[in-house]
């Protein structure tokens, strides 16, 4: 990684005085030759480097965008005049312009004049603005930043946006909300906030990140995280305040990812896991959609129920395989089968079928395992056969259907989806608390 160098970034910020709104020039996105929002990007094992400086960033894909999952760390200000007095680093330490990025002043963000700090810049030709992203990216607009929560809101279980996207670490510890889960990869560090007075908003508490959208000539839109708010907050914030950046790939680019995104930050997600004992064997629990659940196949020994291939240690790595019958009778006390529509809201409520696999043992692709469900492809049994072992799993339902029974099945592939089977074959089991 590219060595940050501070020296060149003194800070030039002055308190905003009477705001002009008078002006209403228009900005053609197009001026300037060297900016590319049609570019060909490649994310090569996860991350994009910028040609500028070789910086080298992760990448993730939220909804249908794809993000920085760092903020920004382009500081040349010889290649790029507009930053130069228009940057600086959390507490004036180089070392936290390397960890969180530099602080820009929205007119630096944008790559725009000085002047634009209390002048309007009026209605923008192209809603995407390059600004000082790299080419093929942009920063986002309101519209970009609104897309990202909605996906993140769908998809989180009723977890504060901000919760999510928060990091796991760098935040200071909050009587009243939990810390960041950075359960979608997006890592939002608590890089605080340059003023304009030159004074800084707590790294540790703060995190502010510009839009491309101005509200009037001297204030732009931007989203805020706190350490005590488990949303993200919208607001508008003085041009000259230094933010973080972060780029989201142009509409118009085209992306070439050559190998997966990087997923790490999945063992990182702070999964709170109970426990329960049966026959000596701890399993582990968690809660999803208000439901206590068994985060791990059940490997009791009862009639009518197998190792795959017969072998004791698949029984150890996946569980057993039940009949229906004897699914009824493994539960511990206080425990039960879910029905079937207690696992239709488990795989409605996370309809990305990746959300409830295990990241290991699945057939091409793990899963995400995002909810620390942790369900391995452990196949099933029917009539002597084994079959479907690293591709499919089962889960019994309580639900009977006459010689028939419901039972979840997920695959490697696609949309789960809660199916009638033979009360005969054997399937796991994931008891429920009551």
């Amino acid at each position: 990684m590219k060595k940050f160098v501070v020296g060149l970034f003194a800070i030039g910020f002055a308190v905003t005085g009477c705001l002009d709104d008078s002006s209403d020039e228009t900005i053609n996105i197009h001026e300037n030759d060297d900016k590319d929002l049609y570019a060909s990007v490649v994310v090569k094992d996860g991350y994009f480097t910028d040609s500028r400086d070789k910086n080298k960033y992760k990448i993730v894909k939220i909804g249908d965008l794809y993000w920085f999952a760092e903020n920004l760390r382009y500081a040349d200000s010889s290649e790029t005049p507009n930053l130069k007095k228009n940057i600086g680093c959390l507490d004036n330490k180089s070392k936290n312009c390397e960890k969180y990025g530099p602080l820009y002043t929205w007119t630096a963000a944008m790559d725009l004049d000085d002047s634009l700090k209390t002048k309007k810049a009026g209605i923008l030709k192209d809603w995407q603005f390059q600004g000082v992203c790299p080419n093929g990216w942009v920063i986002p607009s309101e519209k970009d930043w609104n897309k990202l929560l909605e996906a993140v809101e769908s998809a989180n279980g009723n977890e504060g946006s901000g919760t999510s996207l928060k990091a796991v670490s760098s935040w200071d510890e909050s009587e009243t909300v939990s810390g960041g889960t950075n359960r979608f990869g997006f890592n939002v560090l608590a890089g605080g906030r340059l003023n304009n007075d030159g004074n800084f908003q707590s790294g540790g508490k703060y995190a502010y990140f510009w839009t491309s959208d101005e509200y009037d000539a001297g204030t732009a839109k931007g989203l805020s995280f706190h350490y005590d708010k488990d949303v993200a907050s919208k607001g508008e914030y003085y041009k000259d305040h230094g933010m973080s950046v972060r780029c989201v790939l142009s509409q118009k680019a085209s992306i070439k990812v050559d190998g997966d995104l990087d997923s790490s930050y999945i063992a990182e997600i702070p999964f709170d896991y109970g426990s329960v004992t049966v026959d000596g064997k701890q399993y582990k629990t968690v809660k999803i959609n208000n439901l206590t659940w068994m985060a791990e196949n059940l490997n009791v020994k009862a009639d009518d129920s197998w190792c795959y291939n017969n072998e004791d240690a698949s029984c150890k790595k996946f569980g057993r395989l039940y009949s229906w019958d004897a699914a009824q009778t493994v539960c511990p006390e206080g425990w039960k089968l879910p029905s079937k529509d207690q696992l239709g809201t488990l795989y409605l409520y996370h309809t990305d079928y990746r959300y409830l696999r295990s990241t290991e043992e699945w057939r091409s692709k793990d899963g995400l395992n995002f909810w620390g469900f942790d369900l391995l492809p452990a196949g099933g049994y029917k009539n002597g056969d084994f079959f479907d072992k690293t591709s499919s799993a089962y889960l019994w339902s309580s639900d009977a259907n006459g010689s028939e029974a419901y039972a979840l099945f997920v695959n490697y592939y696609d949309t789960p989806a809660i199916k009638s089977f033979d009360k005969k074959a054997g399937y796991s089991v994931r008891c429920i608390e009551e």
